[in-house]
């Protein structure tokens, strides 16, 4: 699908419009002068002492922006503010389509945040090119028809925190252009996502198309419900970041979408990207797959369940990979949205031309109960014609007996259960030090799922937890 991000509340995703918007009334010099109670207005090499402002439906633009006399409009606010300045929205509907033209500096950002304890709705949200060192708080984004919160590119130094985004055709999305394209107005850079929540909107909840993003964490994020009308989609994901280097994913909640959960590097195609974390995140009852990093990464105390189809993908591309201590089980068991597929796959030959080269760390993970009943018989993992196993150990198999790890670069051979626990993996492969192969004993399986481990389990200081 094309994809537009110039207009928030505009056009369908299915075109590229761009719309100039109106611009709030000019001020003087001099009517600015006065209204801040200063010397030199904003733009002036002299600056004025950082200020705080109010908005409130019951305000007025005329007036001064204070507590007893706030504005009435966002937009006013952003139209103005400077290097500094602290926006508190008071609670109520603004239904405003607000655009960030204005910067903050690097040791002096412009923060818009809500009154603490009142609610905020907002239309949309969108920093425009290059607007930077933003901070943007406490916001309910409500009744947008594209994306409801956009940096459109060339963004650097901006927070987005405690935001509630639902509804539209896309929750967040970072960068302006078509899938697999340069950016039409470059890059995001050092972005921070956190404590935000982003539902039930019609394709994916967060995405970078085409990206890239650079130095951008998302942490403590919960993206769920998106995607869900009409057919499951690989357009319906719960973070999806086309290109991007250090990126970092941790400690979110991705479930339940109609697409993949999170999905991550699919148009870096040299591969290899630097610094790409996926850590301490639960994933689980997305309609497709779990956790892809296409070019690699680090995968880190995941729980991975319940998903449509296979729960991890690592390796489209040449690259390295680390997975340590993770749990993933229970996999294809909701036979509504769910197929008989494996458990990983690690450098699978999906593209033209030769496998992908991937090497690989994999130590202290839990592969278990993948595939249900209801779905078809039980399936395990699966390693590339080109998979180098770096340091391959402690992982505990319980998937499929006869066939928990099928090696395509061994000669395309199978490995059961009874070869782990009496060391022919170990010997044929050089490695599978300490793996075994029992049941985990997790504390609940499905649908009530829960991946600790049970004080008597023999997986022990496996697993995510």
């Amino acid at each position: 699908m094309l994809k537009c991000t110039a207009c928030p509340g505009g056009a369908s995703l299915e075109m590229r419009i761009h719309q100039p918007i109106a611009t709030a009334a000019a001020f003087t010099l001099t009517a600015l002068t006065a209204l801040l109670g200063c010397s030199a207005g904003r733009d002036s090499a002299t600056r004025v002492t950082a200020a705080v402002y109010h908005v409130s439906p019951s305000g007025n633009d005329a007036d001064p922006g204070t507590a007893d006399q706030p504005w009435r409009t966002i937009q006013h606010a952003a139209d103005i503010a400077g290097p500094g300045d602290t926006l508190l929205v008071h609670a109520g509907t603004y239904a405003e389509d607000v655009r960030f033209q204005r910067s903050g500096t690097s040791g002096a950002p412009i923060a818009f945040q809500t009154a603490p304890t009142e609610r905020v709705i907002v239309r949309s949200l969108q920093p425009d090119q290059g607007a930077s060192h933003l901070r943007l708080t406490g916001f309910r984004v409500r009744g947008y028809r594209i994306w409801g919160v956009t940096l459109i590119g060339d963004n650097q130094d901006v927070i987005l925190s405690r935001l509630n985004v639902s509804g539209g055709e896309g929750g967040i999305h970072f960068t302006d252009g078509y899938s697999g394209e340069p950016p039409a107005h470059g890059p995001v850079t050092d972005i921070l996502v956190e404590d935000c929540s982003v539902h039930d909107v019609r394709y994916t909840g967060i995405d970078a198309t085409p990206g890239p993003c650079l130095r951008t964490v998302f942490r403590r994020v919960e993206s769920y419900g998106n995607g869900l009308v009409g057919q499951s989609s690989f357009g319906a994901d719960g973070i999806g970041i086309e290109r991007g280097q250090d990126v970092t994913v941790e400690d979110c909640f991705v479930h339940d979408n109609g697409g993949d959960g999170i999905d991550l590097n699919s148009r870096d195609r040299t591969g290899g990207v630097g610094a790409i974390i996926v850590r301490g995140n639960v994933v689980a009852r997305n309609h497709l797959q779990g956790i892809k990093l296409w070019s690699g990464g680090r995968m880190e105390r995941n729980v991975v369940w319940g998903q449509g189809i296979n729960p991890i993908m690592i390796g489209a591309y040449d690259c390295r990979a680390e997975v340590l201590h993770n749990a993933v089980a229970y996999n294809m068991w909701d036979a509504a949205y769910s197929a008989r597929d494996y458990a990983a796959t690690f450098g699978y030959p999906e593209q033209a031309g030769a496998a992908p080269r991937v090497r690989l760390v994999m130590r202290n993970n839990i592969w278990a109960f993948n595939t249900g009943p209801a779905v078809g018989s039980p399936t395990g993992i699966y390693f590339g014609p080109r998979v180098q196993l770096l340091d391959e150990r402690r992982n505990v198999f319980h998937s499929r007996a006869d066939g928990e790890i099928q090696a395509a670069f061994l000669g395309d051979r199978w490995f059961s259960r009874a070869d782990i626990r009496n060391g022919t993996w170990a010997a044929v492969s050089g490695h599978g030090q300490d793996d075994l192969a029992v049941n985990p004993l997790f504390v609940s399986g499905w649908p009530s799922v829960d991946l600790h481990l049970r004080p008597a389990s023999p997986a022990l200081g496996r697993g995510a937890y």
